[in-house]
Protein backbone atom coordinates (compact mmCIF):
# COMPACT_ATOMS: atom_id res chain seq x y z
CA UNK A 1 0.00 0.00 0.00
CA UNK A 2 1.79 3.47 -1.17
CA UNK A 3 0.55 5.47 1.70
CA UNK A 4 1.53 9.00 2.14
CA UNK A 5 3.88 10.88 4.40
CA UNK A 6 1.48 12.10 7.05
CA UNK A 7 -0.39 8.82 6.42
CA UNK A 8 2.35 6.92 7.24
CA UNK A 9 2.76 8.79 10.50
CA UNK A 10 -0.58 8.02 11.81
CA UNK A 11 -0.26 4.66 10.95
CA UNK A 12 3.37 3.94 12.66
CA UNK A 13 2.00 5.69 15.71
CA UNK A 14 -1.23 3.97 15.60
CA UNK A 15 0.18 0.27 14.99
CA UNK A 16 2.46 -0.13 18.23
CA UNK A 17 -0.45 1.00 19.98
CA UNK A 18 -3.69 -1.06 18.60
CA UNK A 19 -1.24 -4.24 19.54
CA UNK A 20 -0.63 -2.87 23.25
CA UNK A 21 -4.49 -2.21 23.77
CA UNK A 22 -5.95 -4.60 22.26
CA UNK A 23 -4.37 -7.01 24.70
CA UNK A 24 -5.40 -5.06 27.91
CA UNK A 25 -8.75 -5.92 27.58
CA UNK A 26 -6.73 -9.49 27.68
CA UNK A 27 -6.34 -9.38 31.15
CA UNK A 28 -9.85 -8.71 31.75
CA UNK A 29 -10.53 -12.02 29.60
CA UNK A 30 -7.87 -14.15 31.33
CA UNK A 31 -9.66 -13.09 34.80
CA UNK A 32 -12.91 -13.75 33.59
CA UNK A 33 -11.71 -17.00 32.07
CA UNK A 34 -9.89 -17.94 35.53
CA UNK A 35 -12.99 -17.77 37.52
CA UNK A 36 -15.28 -18.77 34.30
CA UNK A 37 -14.17 -21.86 34.56
CA UNK A 38 -14.16 -22.50 38.78
CA UNK A 39 -17.69 -24.65 39.61
CA UNK A 40 -19.09 -20.99 41.21
CA UNK A 41 -20.64 -19.42 37.92
CA UNK A 42 -21.15 -16.40 40.55
CA UNK A 43 -17.34 -15.90 41.15
CA UNK A 44 -17.66 -14.64 37.47
CA UNK A 45 -20.54 -12.22 38.46
CA UNK A 46 -18.17 -11.32 41.43
CA UNK A 47 -15.24 -10.27 39.74
CA UNK A 48 -17.31 -8.34 37.10
CA UNK A 49 -19.09 -6.05 39.72
CA UNK A 50 -15.74 -5.47 41.32
CA UNK A 51 -13.66 -4.54 38.47
CA UNK A 52 -17.07 -2.04 37.47
CA UNK A 53 -16.92 0.06 40.94
CA UNK A 54 -12.75 -0.23 40.04
CA UNK A 55 -12.95 0.52 36.60
CA UNK A 56 -15.80 3.34 37.01
CA UNK A 57 -13.31 5.20 39.38
CA UNK A 58 -9.98 4.37 37.83
CA UNK A 59 -11.62 5.65 34.59
CA UNK A 60 -12.84 8.88 35.95
CA UNK A 61 -9.35 9.67 36.65
CA UNK A 62 -8.19 8.98 32.95
CA UNK A 63 -8.01 12.73 32.49
CA UNK A 64 -4.11 11.86 34.03
CA UNK A 65 -3.51 10.58 30.16
CA UNK A 66 -5.77 12.43 28.40
CA UNK A 67 -5.03 15.78 29.54
CA UNK A 68 -0.83 14.62 29.61
CA UNK A 69 -1.10 13.52 26.03
CA UNK A 70 -2.69 16.58 24.52
CA UNK A 71 -0.56 19.05 26.51
CA UNK A 72 2.89 17.92 25.99
CA UNK A 73 2.39 16.59 22.87
CA UNK A 74 1.18 20.41 22.10
CA UNK A 75 4.73 21.80 23.96
CA UNK A 76 6.75 18.79 21.87
CA UNK A 77 5.28 20.79 18.92
CA UNK A 78 6.37 24.15 20.26
CA UNK A 79 9.73 22.24 20.96
CA UNK A 80 9.48 23.39 24.51
CA UNK A 81 11.41 20.93 26.67
CA UNK A 82 10.84 23.19 29.41
CA UNK A 83 7.06 22.92 29.46
CA UNK A 84 6.97 19.05 28.98
CA UNK A 85 8.81 18.44 31.96
CA UNK A 86 6.30 21.02 33.86
CA UNK A 87 3.31 18.90 32.21
CA UNK A 88 4.70 15.57 33.58
CA UNK A 89 5.33 16.54 36.88
CA UNK A 90 1.79 18.64 37.64
CA UNK A 91 0.55 15.29 36.60
CA UNK A 92 2.51 13.04 38.93
CA UNK A 93 1.77 15.70 41.95
CA UNK A 94 -2.20 15.37 41.22
CA UNK A 95 -2.18 11.71 40.17
CA UNK A 96 -0.28 10.60 43.32
CA UNK A 97 -2.67 13.39 45.78
CA UNK A 98 -6.17 11.68 44.26
CA UNK A 99 -4.46 8.11 44.54
CA UNK A 100 -4.19 8.03 48.24
CA UNK A 101 -7.35 9.91 48.55
CA UNK A 102 -9.41 7.40 46.81
CA UNK A 103 -7.82 4.38 49.77
CA UNK A 104 -9.37 7.06 52.40
CA UNK A 105 -12.46 7.24 50.68
CA UNK A 106 -12.74 3.45 49.39
CA UNK A 107 -15.11 1.86 52.45
CA UNK A 108 -17.07 4.73 51.79
CA UNK A 109 -17.63 4.31 47.89
CA UNK A 110 -17.80 0.55 48.74
CA UNK A 111 -20.68 0.68 50.28
CA UNK A 112 -22.66 3.61 48.12
CA UNK A 113 -21.46 1.35 45.13
CA UNK A 114 -23.59 -2.12 46.08
CA UNK A 115 -26.32 -0.27 47.72
CA UNK A 116 -26.92 0.84 44.52
CA UNK A 117 -26.55 -2.63 42.77
CA UNK A 118 -29.03 -5.60 42.99
CA UNK A 119 -26.67 -7.93 43.23
CA UNK A 120 -27.32 -11.69 44.91
CA UNK A 121 -25.43 -12.37 48.39
CA UNK A 122 -22.62 -14.26 46.72
CA UNK A 123 -21.64 -11.84 43.95
CA UNK A 124 -21.92 -9.11 46.68
CA UNK A 125 -19.61 -10.63 49.16
CA UNK A 126 -16.87 -11.80 46.68
CA UNK A 127 -17.21 -8.25 44.95
CA UNK A 128 -16.21 -6.28 47.62
CA UNK A 129 -13.83 -8.19 48.98
CA UNK A 130 -12.02 -7.96 45.22
CA UNK A 131 -12.78 -4.16 45.02
CA UNK A 132 -11.30 -3.77 48.57
CA UNK A 133 -7.90 -5.18 47.39
CA UNK A 134 -7.59 -3.79 44.44
CA UNK A 135 -8.44 -0.34 45.29
CA UNK A 136 -4.74 -0.02 47.05
CA UNK A 137 -3.71 0.22 43.31
CA UNK A 138 -4.88 3.90 42.87
CA UNK A 139 -1.53 6.02 43.16
CA UNK A 140 0.39 3.58 41.01
CA UNK A 141 -2.41 3.15 38.62
CA UNK A 142 -2.45 7.43 38.23
CA UNK A 143 1.04 7.91 38.03
CA UNK A 144 1.17 5.10 35.33
CA UNK A 145 -1.48 7.46 33.34
CA UNK A 146 0.57 10.39 33.51
CA UNK A 147 3.83 8.68 32.30
CA UNK A 148 2.06 6.81 29.54
CA UNK A 149 0.10 10.39 28.45
CA UNK A 150 3.30 11.94 28.58
CA UNK A 151 5.45 9.47 26.19
CA UNK A 152 2.56 9.29 24.00
CA UNK A 153 3.02 13.26 23.94
CA UNK A 154 6.57 13.11 22.91
CA UNK A 155 5.56 10.29 20.35
CA UNK A 156 7.59 7.43 22.92
CA UNK A 157 5.15 4.37 22.13
CA UNK A 158 7.62 1.86 22.53
CA UNK A 159 7.57 2.65 26.34
CA UNK A 160 4.23 2.31 26.99
CA UNK A 161 4.30 -0.97 24.86
CA UNK A 162 6.81 -2.06 27.41
CA UNK A 163 4.89 -1.64 30.15
CA UNK A 164 1.99 -3.30 28.86
CA UNK A 165 3.75 -6.55 27.92
CA UNK A 166 5.02 -6.58 31.32
CA UNK A 167 1.63 -5.93 33.67
CA UNK A 168 -0.19 -8.27 31.13
CA UNK A 169 2.39 -11.15 32.28
CA UNK A 170 2.89 -10.23 35.55
CA UNK A 171 -0.44 -10.26 35.45
CA UNK A 172 -1.31 -13.47 33.73
CA UNK A 173 1.16 -15.48 35.68
CA UNK A 174 0.20 -14.15 38.93
CA UNK A 175 -3.83 -15.26 38.24
CA UNK A 176 -3.11 -18.47 37.47
CA UNK A 177 -0.58 -19.09 39.85
CA UNK A 178 -3.22 -18.05 42.66
CA UNK A 179 -6.27 -19.20 41.44
CA UNK A 180 -5.42 -22.37 39.91
CA UNK A 181 -2.18 -22.33 42.12
CA UNK A 182 -3.41 -21.55 45.62
CA UNK A 183 -6.99 -22.13 45.47
CA UNK A 184 -7.68 -18.86 45.78
CA UNK A 185 -11.02 -17.18 44.25
CA UNK A 186 -12.07 -13.60 43.38
CA UNK A 187 -9.69 -12.01 46.00
CA UNK A 188 -6.77 -14.19 43.94
CA UNK A 189 -7.40 -11.92 40.69
CA UNK A 190 -7.41 -9.01 42.65
CA UNK A 191 -4.29 -9.06 44.37
CA UNK A 192 -2.63 -10.10 40.91
CA UNK A 193 -3.85 -6.90 39.55
CA UNK A 194 -2.52 -5.22 42.41
CA UNK A 195 0.80 -6.40 42.33
CA UNK A 196 0.91 -5.43 38.49
CA UNK A 197 -0.13 -2.04 39.08
CA UNK A 198 2.72 -1.31 41.25
CA UNK A 199 5.30 -2.64 39.66
CA UNK A 200 4.14 -1.22 36.45
CA UNK A 201 4.54 2.01 38.06
CA UNK A 202 8.02 1.33 38.90
CA UNK A 203 9.16 0.26 35.72
CA UNK A 204 7.89 3.79 34.13
CA UNK A 205 9.52 5.46 36.92
CA UNK A 206 13.01 3.44 35.50
CA UNK A 207 12.11 3.93 31.89
CA UNK A 208 11.91 7.79 32.28
CA UNK A 209 15.20 8.24 33.97
CA UNK A 210 16.83 6.15 31.64
CA UNK A 211 16.00 8.46 28.69
CA UNK A 212 14.78 11.45 29.67
CA UNK A 213 16.61 12.57 33.00
CA UNK A 214 17.50 15.88 31.42
CA UNK A 215 13.99 16.93 31.41
CA UNK A 216 13.93 16.49 35.03
CA UNK A 217 16.73 18.53 35.46
CA UNK A 218 15.35 21.49 33.60
CA UNK A 219 12.24 21.58 35.18
CA UNK A 220 11.42 24.68 36.92
CA UNK A 221 9.29 23.95 40.22
CA UNK A 222 7.54 27.63 40.28
CA UNK A 223 6.57 27.00 36.54
CA UNK A 224 4.76 23.69 37.76
CA UNK A 225 3.08 25.27 40.86
CA UNK A 226 2.36 28.51 38.69
CA UNK A 227 -1.81 28.70 40.01
CA UNK A 228 -2.60 29.98 36.34
CA UNK A 229 -1.46 27.17 35.21
CA UNK A 230 -2.48 24.32 37.72
CA UNK A 231 -6.08 25.71 38.03
CA UNK A 232 -6.14 25.43 33.66
CA UNK A 233 -5.13 21.48 34.13
CA UNK A 234 -7.79 21.53 36.70
CA UNK A 235 -10.28 22.94 34.28
CA UNK A 236 -9.37 20.79 31.68
CA UNK A 237 -8.98 17.47 33.72
CA UNK A 238 -12.63 18.61 35.22
CA UNK A 239 -13.93 18.54 31.76
CA UNK A 240 -12.88 15.33 31.12
CA UNK A 241 -13.70 13.57 34.21
CA UNK A 242 -16.97 14.77 34.13
CA UNK A 243 -17.44 13.41 29.79
CA UNK A 244 -16.02 10.20 31.36
CA UNK A 245 -18.27 9.65 34.61
CA UNK A 246 -21.21 10.38 32.24
CA UNK A 247 -20.16 7.31 30.07
CA UNK A 248 -19.39 5.44 33.07
CA UNK A 249 -22.43 5.92 34.24
CA UNK A 250 -23.81 4.71 31.53
CA UNK A 251 -22.20 1.41 31.89
CA UNK A 252 -22.83 0.65 35.26
CA UNK A 253 -26.25 1.41 34.88
CA UNK A 254 -26.09 -1.33 32.13
CA UNK A 255 -24.17 -3.53 34.47
CA UNK A 256 -26.40 -2.96 37.39
CA UNK A 257 -29.91 -3.95 35.26
CA UNK A 258 -27.63 -7.02 34.10
CA UNK A 259 -27.19 -8.04 37.70
CA UNK A 260 -30.69 -7.48 38.77
CA UNK A 261 -31.63 -10.12 35.95
CA UNK A 262 -29.64 -13.26 37.25
CA UNK A 263 -26.28 -14.48 37.21
CA UNK A 264 -26.73 -15.65 33.83
CA UNK A 265 -27.38 -12.94 32.33
CA UNK A 266 -24.57 -11.02 33.71
CA UNK A 267 -21.98 -13.65 33.04
CA UNK A 268 -23.29 -13.44 29.28
CA UNK A 269 -22.62 -9.17 29.58
CA UNK A 270 -19.69 -9.60 30.81
CA UNK A 271 -18.29 -11.63 28.07
CA UNK A 272 -20.01 -9.60 25.60
CA UNK A 273 -18.24 -6.98 27.06
CA UNK A 274 -14.87 -8.36 26.82
CA UNK A 275 -15.43 -8.26 22.89
CA UNK A 276 -16.45 -5.01 23.37
CA UNK A 277 -13.15 -3.85 25.22
CA UNK A 278 -11.38 -5.76 22.34
CA UNK A 279 -12.76 -3.38 19.80
CA UNK A 280 -12.70 -0.03 21.45
CA UNK A 281 -8.90 -0.56 22.59
CA UNK A 282 -8.17 -1.91 19.07
CA UNK A 283 -9.94 1.56 17.49
CA UNK A 284 -8.28 3.75 20.30
CA UNK A 285 -4.87 3.17 18.64
CA UNK A 286 -5.76 5.16 15.71
CA UNK A 287 -7.76 7.63 18.51
CA UNK A 288 -4.40 8.00 20.29
CA UNK A 289 -2.32 8.46 16.86
CA UNK A 290 -5.22 11.31 16.59
CA UNK A 291 -3.95 12.73 19.75
CA UNK A 292 -0.12 13.06 19.17
CA UNK A 293 -0.82 14.13 15.63
CA UNK A 294 -3.42 16.87 15.95
CA UNK A 295 -1.89 18.62 19.38
CA UNK A 296 1.71 18.30 17.81
CA UNK A 297 0.29 19.98 15.10
CA UNK A 298 -1.42 22.69 17.07
CA UNK A 299 1.05 23.10 19.00
CA UNK A 300 3.07 23.58 15.89
CA UNK A 301 0.96 25.61 14.26
CA UNK A 302 0.49 24.31 11.25
CA UNK A 303 -3.72 23.87 10.83
CA UNK A 304 -3.36 22.39 7.04
CA UNK A 305 -1.82 18.91 8.79
CA UNK A 306 -4.29 19.31 11.77
CA UNK A 307 -7.24 19.17 9.20
CA UNK A 308 -5.63 16.26 7.09
CA UNK A 309 -5.39 14.20 10.18
CA UNK A 310 -9.04 14.72 11.33
CA UNK A 311 -9.58 13.14 7.35
CA UNK A 312 -7.48 10.13 7.69
CA UNK A 313 -7.80 8.63 11.29
CA UNK A 314 -11.67 8.85 10.87
CA UNK A 315 -10.95 6.65 7.22
CA UNK A 316 -8.96 4.27 9.72
CA UNK A 317 -11.24 4.15 12.13
CA UNK A 318 -14.03 2.74 9.61
CA UNK A 319 -11.83 0.13 8.26
CA UNK A 320 -10.88 -0.81 11.71
CA UNK A 321 -14.73 -0.78 12.66
CA UNK A 322 -15.75 -3.03 9.75
CA UNK A 323 -12.65 -5.31 10.23
CA UNK A 324 -13.86 -6.08 13.77
CA UNK A 325 -17.64 -6.73 12.58
CA UNK A 326 -16.44 -9.29 10.48
CA UNK A 327 -13.98 -10.43 13.22
CA UNK A 328 -16.98 -11.13 15.27
CA UNK A 329 -19.53 -12.15 12.62
CA UNK A 330 -16.68 -15.29 11.83
CA UNK A 331 -16.60 -16.42 15.65
CA UNK A 332 -19.74 -15.64 16.73
CA UNK A 333 -20.44 -19.47 17.20
CA UNK A 334 -16.84 -20.18 18.94
CA UNK A 335 -15.33 -16.97 20.49
CA UNK A 336 -17.52 -17.07 23.77
CA UNK A 337 -16.40 -20.78 24.61
CA UNK A 338 -13.28 -19.47 25.10
CA UNK A 339 -14.39 -17.40 27.91
CA UNK A 340 -16.36 -20.13 29.93
CA UNK A 341 -17.93 -23.36 29.76
CA UNK A 342 -21.11 -23.00 31.15
CA UNK A 343 -23.75 -24.25 28.73
CA UNK A 344 -26.09 -22.53 29.78
CA UNK A 345 -24.18 -19.26 29.27
CA UNK A 346 -23.30 -19.94 26.08
CA UNK A 347 -26.66 -20.58 24.77
CA UNK A 348 -27.38 -16.84 25.83
CA UNK A 349 -24.26 -15.95 24.12
CA UNK A 350 -25.61 -17.16 20.99
CA UNK A 351 -28.54 -15.18 21.40
CA UNK A 352 -26.91 -11.61 22.44
CA UNK A 353 -23.71 -11.90 20.43
CA UNK A 354 -25.45 -10.02 16.82
CA UNK A 355 -24.78 -6.87 18.70
CA UNK A 356 -21.00 -7.21 19.20
CA UNK A 357 -20.96 -7.99 15.63
CA UNK A 358 -23.04 -4.62 14.86
CA UNK A 359 -21.17 -2.45 17.53
CA UNK A 360 -17.66 -1.40 15.73
CA UNK A 361 -19.53 -0.15 12.45
CA UNK A 362 -21.07 2.70 14.81
CA UNK A 363 -18.34 2.74 17.90
CA UNK A 364 -15.31 3.67 15.49
CA UNK A 365 -16.61 7.38 14.78
CA UNK A 366 -17.01 8.46 18.52
CA UNK A 367 -13.83 7.45 19.39
CA UNK A 368 -11.42 8.49 16.77
CA UNK A 369 -13.38 11.84 17.29
CA UNK A 370 -12.82 11.55 21.16
CA UNK A 371 -8.74 11.55 20.27
CA UNK A 372 -9.37 14.52 17.76
CA UNK A 373 -10.92 16.27 20.74
CA UNK A 374 -8.39 15.21 23.18
CA UNK A 375 -5.35 16.10 21.18
CA UNK A 376 -6.80 19.44 20.32
CA UNK A 377 -7.80 19.95 24.18
CA UNK A 378 -11.02 20.78 23.15
CA UNK A 379 -12.58 19.19 26.49
CA UNK A 380 -15.57 21.43 26.45
CA UNK A 381 -17.32 20.10 23.64
CA UNK A 382 -16.45 16.72 24.73
CA UNK A 383 -18.11 17.30 28.09
CA UNK A 384 -21.16 18.79 26.69
CA UNK A 385 -21.81 16.42 24.24
CA UNK A 386 -21.51 13.30 26.10
CA UNK A 387 -23.70 14.90 28.66
CA UNK A 388 -26.59 15.32 26.30
CA UNK A 389 -25.81 11.14 24.55
CA UNK A 390 -26.26 9.63 27.99
CA UNK A 391 -28.79 11.70 29.61
CA UNK A 392 -30.93 13.13 27.08
CA UNK A 393 -30.87 10.43 24.33
CA UNK A 394 -29.97 6.97 26.51
CA UNK A 395 -31.08 6.87 29.92
CA UNK A 396 -34.91 7.36 28.36
CA UNK A 397 -34.00 4.89 25.83
CA UNK A 398 -32.54 2.46 27.68
CA UNK A 399 -34.97 2.20 30.42
CA UNK A 400 -37.95 1.85 27.57
CA UNK A 401 -36.07 -0.12 25.49
CA UNK A 402 -35.55 -2.82 28.37
CA UNK A 403 -38.93 -2.98 29.84
CA UNK A 404 -40.28 -3.81 26.51
CA UNK A 405 -37.05 -6.01 25.09
CA UNK A 406 -35.49 -7.46 27.86
CA UNK A 407 -31.85 -7.94 27.24
CA UNK A 408 -31.49 -7.19 23.97
CA UNK A 409 -32.97 -3.68 24.33
CA UNK A 410 -30.22 -2.73 26.51
CA UNK A 411 -27.79 -3.78 23.92
CA UNK A 412 -29.50 -1.59 21.46
CA UNK A 413 -29.61 1.42 23.69
CA UNK A 414 -25.95 1.53 24.17
CA UNK A 415 -25.59 0.82 20.07
CA UNK A 416 -27.66 3.93 20.13
CA UNK A 417 -25.46 5.89 22.37
CA UNK A 418 -22.47 5.85 19.79
CA UNK A 419 -24.34 7.01 17.31
CA UNK A 420 -25.67 10.14 19.57
CA UNK A 421 -21.76 10.54 20.49
CA UNK A 422 -20.76 10.23 17.41
CA UNK A 423 -23.12 12.70 15.37
CA UNK A 424 -23.12 15.04 18.01
CA UNK A 425 -19.06 15.33 17.88
CA UNK A 426 -19.02 15.08 14.04
CA UNK A 427 -21.25 18.59 14.21
CA UNK A 428 -18.55 20.04 15.78
CA UNK A 429 -16.15 18.85 12.97
CA UNK A 430 -18.21 19.64 10.26
CA UNK A 431 -18.40 23.44 11.34
CA UNK A 432 -14.53 23.30 12.43
CA UNK A 433 -13.55 22.49 8.42
CA UNK A 434 -16.38 24.70 6.91
CA UNK A 435 -16.46 27.77 8.81
CA UNK A 436 -12.91 29.59 8.92
CA UNK A 437 -11.35 30.12 12.60
CA UNK A 438 -13.93 28.20 14.51
CA UNK A 439 -12.11 26.24 17.30
CA UNK A 440 -12.83 23.14 19.38
CA UNK A 441 -13.53 24.47 22.72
Amino acid sequence: MNLSPQNRTIVKLAIPTILMNISLPFIGAVDTAVVGHLEEVFQVGAVSLGSLIFTILFWAFGFFRMTTVGLAAQAHGRDNAEECAEVLARGLILGLIFGIFLIFLAPIINEIAFYLMDATPQVEIHAREYFLIRVYGAPAVFITMVFTGWFYGLKNIIFPVILTVFNNAINVVLDLWFVWGLSFKSEGVAWASLIAHYLGAGLMILLFFAKYRSYWKMMRWEGVLDQSQLLSFMKTNFDIMVRTLSLLFAHAIFMAKSAALGDAILAVNTILIQFRHITSYALDGFATAAEVAVGSALGAGKQKDFLQTIKLVQRWGMIVGAGFSLFYLAGFSFLPSLLTHHQNVLELAAVYMIWIVLEPLVSNIPFILDGIFIGATGTKTMRNTMLFSVFVVYLPLFYLLAHFFGNHGMLAATLILYVTRGASLQFYIQRLTTQPGYRLL
